[in-house]
């Protein structure tokens, strides 16, 4: 299983795709973070950015436009080596459930070592580590990782996994935002299962239940691996 995670790590970082989205999250944070200053008061009683404001632009970055990041990445993590029959392999040397293990650890690494070296990069303008926030951008990432490993593993097309994750991508956003005025029970409903939800409480212990989709995902992903025949 991490023999898998490592591969999957090494993969991600092979192109030149996570340097440019590290750059782009680096560059945009100083952006968004000058216009945060402006409203950081109003901002401080919405989802939890009361702290330093360039910590706040990254958080708002990955809200925006993390799933699309994901979606992009790891739209494949499972289908594609169905498709290539690469797991058949795999599957002589580890179980099928290792396998789904091992591609959530490995991207999931991704995305910590983004983070991470994306908090580290304006540090000199934090003046501070902001873990509260730091885990928020995390966790609102891992929802994404384990929604990827699931449509993955649920869909044998490449192509239509990456067609649904960016819909969902760009769907479940406006469910969350819409739940917010709206009084629809269905709307209502549906915002439980998004993280938008859950960050819109303005309080970061609200954000860890959101842990709790990912898990899910993966339970689903691995239930669904069992039945798949390579």
């Amino acid at each position: 299983m991490l023999t898998i995670g490592l591969r999957e790590f090494q993969n991600l970082f092979k192109s030149i795709r996570s340097i440019i989205i590290i750059l782009f999250i680096f560059s945009v944070t100083l952006g968004m973070a000058k216009l945060i200053s402006k409203y950081k008061g109003v901002l401080g009683e919405v989802g939890g950015l009361e702290g330093d404001v360039y910590m706040g632009g990254l958080l708002l970055l990955i809200i925006a436009a993390g799933p699309l990041f994901v979606a992009s990445l790891s739209h494949s993590a499972i289908n594609q080596e169905i498709h290539s029959r690469t797991i058949r392999f795999l599957a002589t040397k580890v179980s099928r459930e290792k396998i789904v293990l091992g591609k959530f650890l490995g991207i999931a690494m991704y995305w910590v070592v983004c983070i991470s070296v994306a908090s580290l990069l304006i540090l000199p303008f934090t003046k501070g580590f902001y873990f509260n926030q730091f885990m928020e951008a995390l966790i609102f990432i891992l929802y994404f990782v384990g929604l990827a490993i699931f449509l993955s593993t649920l869909i044998n097309k490449p192509g239509m996994t990456m067609f649904l994750g960016i819909i969902l991508a760009i769907l479940l956003p406006i469910i969350g935002l819409w739940s917010l005025g709206s009084e629809n029970l269905i709307i209502d409903l549906l915002s439980y299962l998004t993280p938008y939800y859950y960050y819109s409480l303005g309080e970061h212990i609200y954000t860890y239940i959101v842990l709790l989709f990912p898990l899910l995902f993966v339970i689903g992903s691995l239930l669904l691996i069992r039945k798949k025949d390579f």
